[in-house]
C-alpha cells in the first residue's frame, strides 16, 4: 500500500489561522443617526414643565364694547422614568484558565465573552430605538396557538404589519404571552423556549407544544421572559424597554400618554401620523413636510424607513431619469442607494434602517425635536460589591464557576414630537427582509 495521506493521516496536524472571523452584523445604524443630548438622571423621576397652550382672551373689539374674559397660559408636567437592560455571562474556572494563552486557545474566553456581550447589549439598544418601549417582540397570529410547537407570528416588534413576525426573536429565548386587554401574563406551567426561527419570517418553533399554554390567544403580545418558570409579568420584557422612535414620534397609536400627558390634549406632543397611507407619492411626502411646518414650524432634515420603502422612493423617479453625453454609452440604472447611500428628497436624506418597521416612513426634524437621553447608567459591569466576577452558589449549590452581570439604565425623550411625523401602512413595496447575521 502506498504511503499517501490517507494511510499516514495520523501524522498530520490541523493548521489554524490566527484570529476569529466576524460572522455577526455588528453595525447599529440607527444609533448613529440619533445624536441625543445625554442628561444625567437622579431621584424618582425627571419632571419637566412645558408651556403647552395660550391665553385665549385676545379679541378685536369695538369702541366701549365688551371683550373676552381673562384667560391663562397652559402648562403640562411630564414625568420621565428610567428603563433597564440587563445581561450576564457564566464561565467555569477551567474555561477561563485554559484559554489564557495563544497556545491553548484562539482567544481568551473571558475577554471575548465580556466584549461580545457589550456588543450584544448595543444590538438590543438598536432594536429598542426603532420600537415603542412595550418590549413586545411580535403578536400571535393563529386562532388556536396551543397544541403544536410551531407558533405563527406577525406584527414584528409589536408594530402593525402582517409580514416577518419573527424578525426580533432569537433561538434560545424564553418567551411568554401577555393579554393585550389586561397586561397580565398568560398562565402556563412552563414557558416555551425558542428552538428555531423560520427563514420565511412567519413563525418560530418552541421546545414543547404544551408550554404555549391553553390560555394563549390570537393577537397576544409575545414577550421575552427571564426563564422557563416565570409566572409574573414583572419578570418579562413587557413595558420595561426604553422608548424608541415609534413611541416618541406618535399620535397615540402606540403611546396615548406621553410621559404622563395625554397626547390628544396637547398638540405639541402629538406627531402627525397617517394610519393607512397606501401608495407613496411625491405629493404625499411633500404634504407631510407642509403639515409639520404649519404645526410647529418644523423643518424635516432626515427621513427614515426600511430598505423596502426606500426602494419605493427610488421608483418615484424611474420614469423621469435621463442620460446625457458620455453616459449614453454606459447608462447606469442605479442610484446611490445601491451602495447604501442616502437617497435625496428635496435635499433631505432618505436613510434605510435595518430594524425599522416594514411599512413606515418617519420624518425627523433633528435640529428642533430635541432628542434627549436621560441616563443613570450608560453601561457597566455590575461591581457594587467590589467584584465583577461573582462565585456561583454557595454550600451544596456552590460551583467552581463565575457570573458577571452588565447593566444599562436610561430613557429616551423628545422635547417636541410635533416637529416630526410618520406615515404608517405604506403599500406597494416588494418586501426583502433579512435577519441581521447572528441575531
Amino acid at each position: 500500500m502506498p504511503a499517501d495521506k490517507q494511510a499516514l493521516d495520523a501524522i498530520f496536524k490541523d493548521v489554524f489561522e490566527e484570529g476569529v472571523s466576524e460572522g455577526i452584523n455588528t453595525k447599529n445604524p440607527l444609533r448613529d443617526v440619533i445624536k441625543s443630548e445625554r442628561v444625567p438622571f437622579k431621584g424618582l423621576d425627571i419632571v419637566k414643565l412645558a408651556h403647552t397652550s395660550r391665553n385665549v382672551s385676545p379679541m378685536f373689539v369695538g369702541e366701549d364694547s365688551a371683550f373676552a374674559d381673562a384667560g391663562q397660559q397652559g402648562y403640562s408636567r411630564l414625568y420621565i422614568d428610567q428603563r433597564k437592560l440587563m445581561s450576564r455571562i457564566r464561565m467555569t474556572y477551567e474555561v477561563m484558565q485554559d484559554s489564557t494563552s495563544t497556545e491553548g486557545a484562539f482567544i481568551s474566553a473571558r475577554k471575548s465573552e465580556m466584549q461580545y456581550l457589550i456588543d450584544d447589549m448595543s444590538r438590543r439598544d438598536e432594536y429598542a430605538m426603532a420600537a415603542d418601549g412595550r418590549g413586545v417582540l411580535a403578536l400571535v397570529n393563529e386562532a388556536t396557538p396551543n397544541g403544536n410547537t410551531t407558533l405563527e407570528l406577525d406584527a414584528p416588534g409589536g408594530i402593525t404589519n402582517a409580514n416577518f413576525g419573527n424578525r426580533f426573536l432569537s433561538t434560545g429565548m424564553f418567551i411568554g404571552f401577555v393579554n393585550p386587554a389586561t397586561g397580565a401574563l398568560r398562565a402556563s406551567t412552563t414557558k416555551p423556549k425558542v428552538t428555531a426561527v423560520n427563514s420565511d419570517g412567519t413563525d418560530v418553533t418552541v421546545d414543547a407544544a404544551a408550554n404555549i399554554g391553553t390560555a394563549t390567544a390570537d393577537n397576544d403580545y409575545v414577550v421575552q421572559v427571564a426563564n422557563s418558570s416565570v409566572t409574573d409579568v414583572q419578570d418579562t420584557s413587557y413595558e420595561h424597554a426604553w422608548w424608541g422612535l415609534m413611541a416618541l414620534v406618535d399620535d397615540g397609536t402606540y403611546r396615548a400618554s406621553y410621559f404622563g400627558v395625554t397626547r390628544a390634549d396637547v398638540p405639541a406632543y402629538s406627531s402627525y401620523v397617517t394610519a393607512s397611507t397606501g401608495a407613496l407619492s411625491t405629493d404625499l411626502i411633500q404634504r407631510v413636510a407642509d403639515v409639520v411646518d404649519q404645526k410647529l414650524g418644523g423643518r424635516i432634515s432626515m427621513i427614515l424607513c426600511h430598505h423596502s420603502i426606500r426602494r419605493l422612493v427610488v421608483q418615484l423617479t424611474d420614469a423621469d431619469r435621463r442620460y446625457m453625453g458620455a453616459s449614453l454609452a454606459r447608462p447606469d440604472p442605479g442610484t446611490v442607494a445601491f451602495k447604501q447611500g442616502d437617497v435625496p428628497f428635496g435635499d433631505v436624506p432618505v436613510r434605510a434602517i435595518r430594524d425599522f418597521p416594514l411599512d413606515v416612513m418617519m420624518f425627523l426634524d433633528l435640529q428642533n425635536a430635541g432628542f434627549k437621553e436621560y441616563v443613570s447608567e450608560p453601561g457597566k459591569w455590575v461591581d457594587e460589591d467590589g467584584s465583577v466576577l461573582i462565585r456561583v452558589g454557595s454550600g451544596t449549590s456552590g460551583r467552581d464557576a463565575f457570573e458577571a452581570w452588565y447593566r444599562m439604565r436610561k430613557q429616551y425623550f423628545m422635547e417636541g414630537p410635533a416637529y416630526c411625523a410618520r406615515l404608517d401602512g405604506i403599500t406597494g413595496q416588494s418586501l426583502v427582509v433579512q435577519r441581521a447575521a447572528g441575531s
